[in-house]
């Protein structure tokens, strides 16, 4: 048996490259399918953090029926709601360490101040019980853990797009067809997000 010709040769690694290059093409035809699910799941959080403000305004309602001496936790909060309602959505902001720092401080500034309402609260076990504060509580709780859920997704998704515009090969291609493609913040620390 002869070695084997140089036809051959070409002809398998011709093959291997087309489906190299096969596997990579339908890999970076998945980035914009994954950024937007990742854009999407930027959305939610973003509503979730909304909705919870909104749900602030019953919050301060429930602490003026348990406490109505609590005034500076009042003027915190509503200066807290007002802050987070009133702050601006911009599309760069999972792109932009900058950007999502200025959010998460917003919306963290606000959990801090609901973090002292169910400290008070733990006070007033009784009040607390009443079917007008039990309620309000329990949203509260509910828009917690959805805001928890939809940090998590964001989470997910934005790791996925990161997989694929900042791994080899998939990078090389959206290098050449998206330039501009970049990674998108996937941690919610403000702490931990690079300096800009």
């Amino acid at each position: 048996m002869g070695a084997p010709s140089r036809s051959r040769v070409f002809v398998v690694v011709g093959v291997i490259l087309v489906l190299a290059l096969a596997f990579v093409g339908a890999r970076f035809m998945n980035v914009p399918q994954v950024q937007s699910r990742a854009t999407s799941a930027w959305g939610e959080v973003e509503r979730q953090f909304k909705l919870r403000a909104y749900l602030t305004q019953d919050v301060i309602d429930a602490v003026r029926a348990v406490n109505p001496a609590q005034l500076d936790l009042i003027a915190a909060l509503e200066n807290k709601r007002q802050q987070v309602i009133n702050y601006a959505a911009d599309a760069r902001t999972p792109y932009s360490a900058d950007l999502f720092r200025a959010f998460m401080t917003t919306q963290d500034a606000l959990s801090v101040e609901l973090g002292k309402v169910l400290d008070m609260m733990q006070l007033y076990p009784e009040r607390r019980a009443q079917p007008p504060v039990s309620t309000v509580l329990g949203r509260l709780a509910q828009s917690e853990s959805r805001i928890v859920v939809a940090r998590s997704d964001y989470a997910r998704a934005a790791e996925a797009y990161n997989r694929l515009v900042t791994k080899v090969p998939t990078r090389w291609l959206a290098g050449l067809v998206e330039p501009a493609a970049r990674p998108m913040i996937t941690s919610f620390d403000p702490a931990a997000l690079p300096k800009t």
